[in-house]
């Protein structure tokens, strides 16, 4: 949401023509199914082979994490490195086209087979819960935050988006760190799987 928002208006101002606007956000939109279709049916199989999925779901903030990290250099340093409107522009293009990739693709495959091992109740009813609840009272709440936002500072509350995301990008990496350790190997996955499917015979 934080990055879709702060997409549109770096698109506002450095793109002042609406059919240029919407030809950049359909490019987008585009590149990114085109990649999220590569990488779930082509790179995504080996991904998975080769490694663990909990090193998979540390890997998944880390770009949207570097990306919020240089968006903000220009904050801190006037001057340096993303100094133009155009640059700003492609390097949040460029984490909203990571995010939407990463969602559409890894993170639900990712999170099907961190519930393949688990019990009914938690494949079904905890997962239903972590999905109404969590997924779009998130979206929802950060809605309200960022309306909120907009409304106290007047309509310009872009000057503190790019801190707002690079905080919650960290956030996002720590509970990927912190949480993935709960996440068994593909070794007890199967060992988990084989015993449920015996007490279930």
């Amino acid at each position: 949401t934080i990055l879709s928002t702060c997409f549109v208006m770096e698109l506002n101002s450095s793109v002042p023509n609406d059919n240029e606007r919407a030809s950049w956000t359909g490019n987008l939109y585009a590149t990114s199914n085109g990649l999220s279709t590569i990488f779930q049916f082509f790179l995504l199989p080996v991904l998975t082979q080769r490694m663990e999925p909990k090193h998979l779901w540390r890997l998944m903030p880390l770009l949207p994490l570097i990306c919020g990290m240089v968006r903000m250099i220009p904050s801190l340093f006037p001057g340096a490195l993303v100094s133009s409107s155009s640059s700003a522009l492609y390097l949040v293009a460029i984490s909203l086209l990571t995010a939407k990739t990463m969602d559409y693709s890894l993170r639900n495959v990712l999170a099907e087979l961190v519930y393949v091992p688990l019990d009914f109740e938690s494949r079904y009813v905890g997962k239903e819960i972590i999905a109404v609840f969590a997924n779009r009272f998130g979206k929802s709440g950060m809605a309200l935050i960022l309306s909120g936002l907009n409304f106290i500072r007047g309509g310009s509350s872009g000057g503190g988006l790019s801190g707002l995301a690079l905080a919650i990008s960290f956030g996002w990496w720590g509970s990927a760190l912190s949480l993935s350790s709960l996440i068994p190997s593909k070794q007890e996955a199967e060992r988990m799987v084989a015993e449920r499917d015996r007490k279930e015979d």
